[in-house]
C-alpha cells in the first residue's frame, strides 16, 4: 500500500502525548466521514482528536504515566521539522476527528485522510509545507487529503457511500458508542493481506466466509480496552472451564483453552500440518486432539526459576500421556533415565534435566505436566484460586470477561515484571533503568475470546497502576 498521509497520524500521536490537539467541538460518532467514503473501501478508521473529549483525556492520562512519552514526542517533533512541518500548528489546527480510509483505485492501494479542521487555513498550510506535499480538496465540508490525486478523485466520483452499506452498519453496531478509535475492515482487505503474506489456505483461521471485521479502542479508569469483532470466521463456541477454577492465586501468567481440539480442523489443521513438518514430523494434530477441550497452563514464581504447570482433561488419557511422553523424549536431554515417583498418592514420571526436573502423569480425569513436584496437590487445593486473586479480579471485571469464554490469557505485570528482573539479575543481566521505568506503570493484561452467533469476539484489556 502506498504511504499513508503520515503527518496527521503523527499529529494524533503527538496530541495524545502532549495535549496539543483540536478543541472540544462536540463531534459524535454519527459525524464521521463514512458518508463520503466510497462504499467499496478496504478499511475505514476513526480517531478521536478532540482534546476536550472524555476518551481523549482518559487516553492522555494513561500515556502520561510512561516516561518514554517525552522522548517519543521529541522524536516526532524532530522528524516532522525535518520535513518542514510544525507539529504544534498541525496539532492545533486539526479537527476534533481524524478519519482514514484505505481505497483500491485502478488496482493500486491508497490511503485518504478526512477531517474538519478547527483552522482550515493553518491545517492546509502545514499539508502544503511538507517536503512531500499532500494533495487536498474540500468535499462536502470535509478536508480530504492524500499523497495521490487519484485517491481524492475516487472520493469525489464515488457511486456509493460506505455509511450506507449494511455490512458497515452491522459492524459498527457491535462497537461501543464512545471510543478513542474504531475501525471497519472489509473482507477484500484480508484477501489482499493473505495473498501478500503467502499464507493462503494455511492461515490458522478460516476466513473464506468473512463478512466484516470491526475494532475499537476505549480508555477508562487507567486501562485501555481493545475489542475486535469478526462476522463469518469459523471458530468453536464459548464454554465453561472446570480447570480454570484450579489455577492458583499468585500466578503471574495463566492460560485457559476451551475447545482446542475442535479448533484444530479446516485451515487450522493445515497450519498445524505445516508446523508439524517444520518440527520434524511431531504429531501436533494428535497432540492437540489428545489434550482435550479444557486445558490450562500457568506460571508461578519459584525459589530460583519460575514453576510452570500444564493440565488438561483429555478424552483419551492414555493417548494424551503417550503424546506428551513422545514429545518430551524427542526434545528433552535428561541427566539420567526417567523414573517413577509417587507424589500426593499419584504416580508421576520424573525426567531429570539437571537444573530442573519434569513431572508428568494422570490423576482422576486430568493430565498434568509440571516442573513443580507438588503440582497435583496445588491443582487439588480448594483455596487460593486465581479467581480470588485481587489483580486478576480487577482485570476480569474491568474487561467485562464473562464466565463462558473460548479461553483467556492473563499476565500479572505488577508482580511479573519484578520477577523477570530478579531472574535477569540471577543471570548477571540488568534491565536498563529507562526500560524499568516504563514497565512500572503496567499492572495486568487480559485477553479472551467469546462467540455470539456467527460473530467472533476477541478482547484485550491492559491495566495500569
Amino acid at each position: 500500500m502506498r504511504r499513508v498521509g503520515l503527518l496527521p497520524l503523527l499529529a494524533v500521536l503527538a496530541a495524545l502525548l502532549s495535549g496539543c490537539g483540536g478543541g472540544a467541538s462536540g463531534a459524535s460518532s454519527s459525524d464521521n466521514a463514512s458518508g463520503i467514503v466510497p462504499g467499496d473501501a478496504l478499511a475505514f478508521v476513526v480517531v478521536d482528536t478532540d482534546q476536550g473529549s472524555t476518551q481523549f483525556q482518559n487516553a492522555k492520562a494513561i500515556v502520561d504515566k510512561f516516561p518514554i512519552k517525552d522522548r517519543a514526542l521529541r522524536s516526532i517533533r524532530q522528524s516532522l521539522a525535518k520535513q518542514g512541518v510544525d507539529l504544534t500548528k498541525l496539532g492545533n489546527s486539526i479537527g476534533p476527528e481524524l478519519d482514514i480510509a484505505a481505497l483500491k483505485v485502478n488496482g493500486k492501494n491508497y490511503a485518504v485522510g478526512f477531517t474538519k479542521p478547527k483552522d482550515e487555513q493553518a491545517f492546509t498550510a502545514q499539508l502544503d509545507s511538507g517536503t512531500s506535499k499532500a494533495k487536498h480538496e474540500q468535499v462536502d465540508g470535509w478536508t480530504v487529503f492524500s499523497n495521490d490525486q487519484a485517491a481524492i478523485a475516487a472520493v469525489k466520483s464515488r457511486t456509493s457511500n460506505l455509511g450506507d452499506e449494511q455490512a458497515y452498519k452491522d459492524a459498527l453496531g457491535t462497537l461501543p458508542s464512545d471510543t478513542i478509535a474504531h475501525a471497519y475492515i472489509a473482507p477484500a482487505a484480508f484477501g489482499q493481506a493473505l495473498a501478500t503474506s503467502g499464507l493462503g489456505q494455511a492461515a490458522p483461521l478460516d476466513t473464506s466466509k468473512l463478512k466484516w471485521v470491526a475494532a475499537a479502542a476505549t480508555a477508562d479508569s487507567g486501562a485501555v480496552k481493545v475489542e475486535v469483532h469478526a462476522k463469518g470466521v469459523q471458530a468453536p463456541a464459548a464454554g465453561s472451564s472446570e480447570l480454570a477454577g484450579q489455577i492458583p492465586a499468585g500466578s503471574i501468567v495463566a492460560l485457559n483453552l476451551v475447545g482446542a481440539s475442535k479448533a484444530a480442523s479446516g485451515s487450522a489443521a493445515q497450519a498445524l500440518q505445516q508446523a508439524q513438518t517444520l518440527l520434524g514430523g511431531i504429531d501436533l494434530q494428535g497432540l492437540v486432539g489428545a489434550l482435550g477441550d479444557d486445558t490450562i497452563a500457568y506460571l508461578k514464581p519459584g525459589a530460583l526459576i519460575p514453576e510452570v504447570t500444564i493440565a488438561s482433561k483429555p478424552a483419551d488419557k492414555q493417548r494424551a500421556l503417550a503424546a506428551v511422553d513422545g514429545l518430551i523424549k524427542r526434545f528433552a536431554k535428561p541427566a539420567s533415565p526417567p523414573s517413577k515417583v509417587t507424589v500426593d498418592g499419584v504416580e508421576l514420571t520424573k525426567v531429570d534435566l539437571g537444573p530442573v526436573a519434569l513431572f508428568y502423569g494422570t490423576f482422576g480425569d486430568e493430565l498434568v505436566v509440571s516442573d513443580n513436584q507438588n503440582a497435583v496437590a496445588e491443582l487439588r487445593s480448594k483455596s487460593d484460586r486465581l479467581t480470588d486473586d485481587a489483580v486478576f479480579k480487577e482485570a476480569r471485571d474491568g474487561s467485562g470477561m464473562p464466565d463462558s469464554t473460548q479461553g483467556f490469557v492473563y499476565v500479572n505485570l505488577k508482580d511479573g515484571v519484578p520477577a523477570a528482573e530478579a531472574l535477569a539479575q540471577l543471570a548477571s543481566q540488568k534491565i536498563p533503568a529507562e526500560v524499568d521505568a516504563n514497565l512500572k506503570p503496567l499492572r495486568s493484561l487480559l485477553v479472551y475470546g467469546t462467540r455470539d452467533g456467527d460473530v467472533q469476539n476477541v478482547v484485550a484489556y491492559l491495566q495500569t497502576s
